[in-house]
């Protein structure tokens, strides 16, 4: 039996925590039962959703047995195409973000940042 060819408008309609589907190296995977289990978290899925998502799976640096575990969740191969918006669904480069807002990184060097300042201002005598 011929794989099942997935485009992307149909990718498109799967891109929620419940019904996760990810496209890596030309396959698509339906991951939603992994969701709870991968461990950067679900979140860090949900940003590769909607479009190919290769380069995101290629840039964390996978392991040869996690390359493996994906195998059980391959449900076709991708056809490609276009989305209702025109878009082709490469990926836009190294940590695209799709819920927007701020890295979490950011989230934590940010508030770090401004204490850091008021203990410097603090110290020199800088009144508010």
């Amino acid at each position: 039996m011929a794989p099942r060819s997935i485009t992307l408008a149909e990718v498109e309609q799967h891109v929620t925590y419940d019904d996760l589907w990810l496209v890596i190296d030309g396959k698509v995977y339906d991951v939603t039962e992994f969701m709870d289990d991968h461990p950067g978290g679900g979140e860090i899925m949900l940003n590769a959703a909607g479009k190919d998502g290769t380069d995101d799976f290629e840039d964390v640096g996978h392991s040869p047995a996690a390359r493996e575990q994906l195998k059980k969740y391959e449900i076709g191969t991708y056809a490609g195409g276009a989305s209702a918006n025109g878009d082709t669904g490469k990926s836009k480069g190294k940590n695209t973000m799709t819920t927007g807002g701020m890295s979490s990184i950011g989230a934590i060097l940010l508030p770090l940042f401004v204490i850091l300042l008021a203990l410097i201002a603090a110290k020199i005598g800088v009144k508010a």
